[in-house]
């Protein structure tokens, strides 16, 4: 196998880039989603447990980096995993696979968090209509989480069909056979 392409978006956007996109993604779907769900729910809104609020948003970005884990747990004894922290405040997990893992299982495993969470925060909007507008919050955020997941996805679509990935210290390797 020979590597067909390299992908590391720290290095071709640099993080600061990727945050200021990350939040504004965030925004944009906050203002996309916050209307429709409040004129399919027209109730009052009530402000109460803000504390389950902010506990639910702390919680977003460790479980949606769980959920990446779940669709390639066959390899969970080849996973390593590294915190680095940013702003001094900021705990930055990644996982890190050290074989090869299909194109396809990988593009699932990048987006499975997505999927799964926004139906649970849409889920929540529905059994829990005074609390609309906290899911909505939510919804946003983890998409603004899920940015870079799609970056790397979209990156992945274009590649060969039967093409492997394997991440390394660089990024993501596209590896094909020759």
């Amino acid at each position: 196998m020979h590597c067909w392409k390299t992908i590391n978006l720290d290095k071709q956007f640099g993080f600061y880039r990727i945050f200021f996109l990350s939040l504004f993604v965030m925004m944009m779907v906050f203002s996309v989603i916050y209307v429709p769900i409040n004129l399919i729910i027209s109730q009052d809104l009530y402000d109460s447990h803000f504390y389950y609020f902010l506990i639910g948003t702390i919680m977003v970005y460790p479980l949606h980096k769980l959920l990446h884990l779940i669709p390639i747990l066959r390899y969970m004894n080849k996973i390593k995993y590294k915190i680095k922290m940013y702003f001094g405040i900021f705990p930055v997990f990644s996982f890190r696979v050290d074989t090869p893992i299909s194109k396809y299982r990988y593009i699932i495993a990048l987006l499975f968090p997505f999927m799964t969470l926004t139906v649970l925060f849409l889920l929540g909007c529905l059994y829990f209509p005074h609390f609309a507008h906290y899911f909505t919050i939510l919804i946003a955020y983890h998409t603004g989480v899920c940015a870079i997941d799609f970056i790397y996805a979209k990156s992945l679509m274009y590649s060969p069909r039967h093409a492997m990935i394997e991440e390394n210290e660089d990024g993501y390797e596209i590896l094909i056979y020759q």
